[in-house]
């Protein structure tokens, strides 16, 4: 889409590297990068658990090197 985009609107073609590269910087402008969404990611969990009483919250890691953990998802 962003290839299309450009081409149709600016007449110039770009490769489909530097649309990506596009996106994930217009991504990162609306809501943050990677490291900042998983920083908020237990917070933002446990208003939805706090919001509906009914809701269940599980993380599902693996514990590596001593005390890190890998985080694989949450239910």
């Amino acid at each position: 889409m962003i290839q299309g985009t450009t081409e149709r609107d600016y007449r110039h073609e770009i490769t489909y590297w530097k649309a990506w590269m596009v996106k994930q910087k217009i991504l990162e402008r609306l809501i943050g990068t990677y490291k900042e969404l998983f920083q908020n990611l237990s917070r933002t969990l446990l208003a939805f658990r706090d919001s509906n009483i009914r809701t269940i919250v599980t993380w599902d890691h693996k514990m590596v090197y001593g005390n890190k953990a890998i985080f694989r998802r949450a239910f």
